[in-house]
Parts: structure tokens; sequence; C-alpha cells
């Protein structure tokens, strides 16, 4: 690898290792000349083994490398991919980078809407597809990886395991009611801090500079994020990645207590699914 070049360690099923790859092709980085990948299945627990816990001890992706340096979190590695883009974004843009903070917060964090439920029908619906799948591989390898750790990642490891495990088991187990309501009440109020958002630091970002995007007429830091978070937000509901506003957006209010979403949300939608970046990425 070159000096220059930059290192992104990424998976395709990951949320927020999105946002640096749609930096990457909204600001002008030749995907393979500027940019070495390394995919770390995250369904298989790769993420978990020793080899990357040294490279990011939260085991988590994105990690970004560059110049020796490690970002190790889809923000720090924006900005640094930003500060060196070869077509940085426009500077003209007024839009609180305290957005980014917010739609990074755990009340409403997108891996987890995925793999909490807030019903029977869903844990049923979730039982029978990707969230069992995902977290059964994980545990396979955390089951592993916990035997005979090493020192430094044995408490990580342990935690880590115990927690999978306990998540796993509400869907392969017969739980008895309190547990059941206990897990629903967490599954809805995810979905409620989701609304919060949407209609709250969202919107206000997209009204702000004349839209579709929160940087005005063309997609700016903050985009990034919000972008990848509404995606797999919106890909919870249910609804096919991609799938245009008039199909995306009442899914998403019906998922997030029926309220009324502002038009500047879906026309955001619109604007977003069609550019490469997020098409080219398969964002989802």
């Amino acid at each position: 690898m070159s000096d220059n070049k930059l290192k992104l360690y990424e998976f395709v099923g990951s949320c927020w290792a999105n946002a640096p790859k749609i930096a990457l092709s909204e600001l002008g980085y030749r995907k393979d000349k500027d940019v070495e990948w390394v995919s770390i299945n995250l369904a298989e627990g790769k993420n978990f083994e020793p080899e990357y816990l040294k490279i990011n001890p939260a085991g988590t992706v994105p990690t970004l490398i560059s110049k020796g340096e490690k970002y190790q979190d889809s923000v720090s590695a924006v900005k640094e991919i930003i500060r060196q883009a070869p077509h940085p974004p426009r500077a003209g843009a007024h839009v609180s980078t305290s957005i980014i903070d917010e739609i990074h917060a755990a009340a409403h964090d997108p891996n987890a809407t995925l793999l909490f439920a807030i019903d029977d029908e869903d844990r049923k619906a979730k039982a029978n597809g990707l969230p069992k799948g995902f977290l059964e591989g994980r545990q396979k390898a955390l089951d592993k990886l916990a035997e005979n750790p090493p020192a430094e990642f044995k408490d990580f490891l342990q935690k880590k395991k115990a927690d999978n495990q306990q998540l796993l088991d509400f869907y392969i187990t017969k739980p008895d009611e309190a547990t059941r309501q206990a897990h629903y009440s967490q599954g809805k109020q995810l979905w409620k801090s989701v609304g919060i958002a949407v209609r709250g630091v969202v919107t206000q970002a997209l009204q702000k500079n004349g839209g579709p995007f929160a940087g005005g007429d063309e997609p700016s830091e903050v985009d990034y994020h919000i972008i990848t978070w509404l995606a797999r937000t919106i890909t919870n509901t249910g609804v096919e990645p991609g799938s245009k506003a008039d199909v995306a957006i009442p899914k998403l209010q019906e998922y997030t207590g029926g309220h009324n979403i502002d038009p500047v949300v879906g026309k955001y939608w619109d604007a977003w699914i069609q550019r490469s970046s997020f098409t080219d990425n398969s964002i989802h």
C-alpha cells in the first residue's frame, strides 16, 4: 500500500461503514487506485478476532487508516476523507455538526432497530430472517474466541458473548410474557426515538438550506451520516432498499407512531436514491 492510499476496513452489511463509502464516492476518490478495501465479515464475528481488535479495540467497522493514523469510527473517518479529498464539499453550507452526534445517538441506533422486535409478529419475522442468522453467526465466533482469549481482550469478549447470547436466546427459546414485553417496550422506544429524530433534527436540517440536501443543492458532511442512518432505518421497516419515497416514507411514518413526516424528508430520500454514490455502494 502506498503512503497516500487510504485503507478502509468495512463490511457490505455494516450500516456505519456506508458513511465513509458515500464520502469516498462523492468526493472524487478513485475506488481502487486511492483506496485499499478490507472486508471484515461481521456476520461471522471477524470483527472480534484479536488481529482486528488490535486495529480497533471496539470491534466495530469502519476503521480508516490514513498515513499511519487510525480513524476508528465513521465520524472521524469521514472527516479524514474530507480533509484529503480530491474534490472537497463546498464550504458554504452552514449545517451544525452537532446533528452528526445526534444521528449517531444510541437512542435510535439502526443496528438496534434491526435486532429488537416490537411485537410477537415482528419477533417471528426476525427469528425467521436476518436478525437471528446474524446473531447466530456472531455467537458461534464469540463462543470460540472467548474460550482462551488474549488477556487484554478477555473481559471485552466475554461481555460481548453474554450480551449476544441474551439477545439470541430471545429468538431461539420461548421467552415468558414478562421477558417478551420488556423486549418489545425497548424496541418500541427505539422507534419512538427514530420518529423524534426524523421529525426534529433531520427535518430542521433539511429545511435550513433550501434542500434537497442538508448542505443545499449538494450533499455536505452531515448528509453522509444522515442518509446512512436513514437508509438502514428505512430498510429496517421492511421496505426494499432504494424504494421511492412514496413507498418508504409511509412505512417509516407507520413505524414511528403515524404522525406526519415533513415532505422535505421524502424529497431528500428521492434525491439520494438517484445518486451514484448511493446506488454504486448498495446503500441499505
